[in-house]
């Protein structure tokens, strides 16, 4: 059983389907483009982590970004159901799992393995995003279905409503400094990299 699996949660980069909260303002040409920009430095990140990894798509996709890597499809109704499909399939044969999305600019090297530090001694580990929803999950051993039941998802009462039902069930959870994802102009200010597509 090796011990750590690093999930990444990802959208296809299709023009009109990513990102979409920034068409409006920047439309569909650039958000895609900030969309394709956060998720390649995601696999990059992950894959210099030097820790297995997969990458579970919400749909099939022939794009270069996810040519000769491991990928699985996410399954489910909503992205609670969905986590915790992917999280119980990684536990199955490793004995801890991080899954993270596409869209934050900040995770690094060295927060993964703090990340993977605390799971020694946490059945949890959170890192919140500064909009009310989480950048990041981690488990050991095992996940509990409770934490992603009757959660608002997309409010900003994301995270507060999981640690809830994780202090409800007992669950030992560690949570981290929050981190931007990227989901507004005003998140998209923040990075130069990103600023030609403003």
């Amino acid at each position: 059983m090796t011990q750590t699996l690093i999930l990444l949660f990802a959208k296809p980069p299709v023009e009109g389907k990513v990102k979409t909260r920034l068409i409006p303002e920047l439309g569909a040409k650039s958000a895609t483009a900030i969309y394709r920009h956060c998720l390649k430095s995601n696999i990059e990140l992950i894959k210099q982590s030097n820790v297995d990894f997969q990458i579970w798509l919400t749909e099939p996709s022939e794009h270069p970004l996810f040519d000769n890597e491991p990928v699985k499809y996410q399954q489910g109704h909503n992205l609670g159901d969905r986590m915790l499909y992917a999280l119980t399939d990684a536990l199955s044969d490793h004995t801890k799992a991080i899954l993270t999305g596409s869209d934050c600019l900040e995770l690094s090297t060295p927060l993964l393995q703090r990340v993977c530090e605390k799971l020694d001694q946490h059945e949890l580990v959170f890192i919140p995003a500064h909009d009310g929803g989480y950048v990041l999950i981690a488990a050991q051993q095992s996940i509990d279905p409770v934490i992603f039941k009757d959660i608002e998802w997309s409010s900003e009462k994301v995270l507060t409503q999981t640690l809830e039902r994780a202090m409800q069930a007992g669950i030992d959870t560690a949570v981290l400094n929050p981190l931007r994802d990227i989901d507004r102009v005003d998140d998209v200010q923040h990075y130069a990299e990103l600023k030609q597509y403003l």
